[in-house]
């Protein structure tokens, strides 16, 4: 069985088009979702979202873009076209404790680790070598950078986005569409909404809609 990458305008296609070779799954279409420049491998055709052939509808698909409104605007834009069928892709190279749940349609890159006893939600995106500890919580649209570590027992909420290198310390939550930038590490609560920075982490901005200043 082959997949559709809906959505390739981000250069993180480059590392979702290497999972999927290395678990062996054909690309069947990169498809355009939206103005712009587009980041398919030399030699590969794009499809337009409004062109895909009612054929493909029928295939799997995974949206390949790391900011949570993006990821969330083409997965509803791919529902609208016919496909139905969101996929999580878990890079072989990976660890994904066996008892930790994985909705549909999530990213985990090479290298990431997932401990026990976790849920992550949908279309969720973990990069490369990010570690999730224990009975972690990760809602919907979360989105975590590489080398990240959230220590067990950690909830993020809807939309959240944790920055490269950051850590977020045990039995913490992050709310909706909070932003915890790259090396940060996080001794308390993050409110929703809120931008926090630094060693130890504290609030930069209130009021943000989210990541790149959009909500999910």
């Amino acid at each position: 069985m082959s997949i559709i990458l809906y959505g390739v305008g981000s250069m993180i296609v480059a590392d979702v088009a290497e999972t999927c070779a290395r678990l062996g799954l054909p690309i069947a279409a990169w498809v355009k979702n939206v103005e712009g420049k587009t980041y398919e491998p030399p030699g590969q055709t794009v499809v337009l979202a409004a062109n895909i052939p009612p054929e493909l509808t029928l295939l799997e698909f995974a949206v390949p873009l790391f900011t949570p409104s993006h990821r969330l605007k083409a997965a509803a834009d791919a529902g609208l076209r016919g496909l139905t069928r969101p996929r999580s892709l878990i890079d072989p190279t990976a660890v994904v404790a066996s008892s930790t749940t994985l909705a549909p349609g999530c990213y985990v890159n090479s290298a990431a680790t997932i401990g026990a006893a976790g849920n992550i939600g949908r279309f969720a995106f973990i990069n490369r070598s990010a570690s999730i500890g224990h009975h972690a919580e990760i809602a919907d649209y979360v989105s975590i950078g590489p080398g990240a570590v959230i220590n067990g027992n950690v909830r993020l909420g809807r939309g959240a986005v944790v920055g490269a290198g950051a850590v977020v310390l045990p039995s913490l939550d992050v709310g909706d569409n909070a932003v915890v930038a790259a090396g940060a590490v996080v001794i308390e609560a993050v409110p929703p909404h809120c931008l926090v920075a630094g060693n130890p982490a504290r609030v930069k901005k209130s009021s943000i809609p989210g990541y790149n200043n959009y909500s999910v």
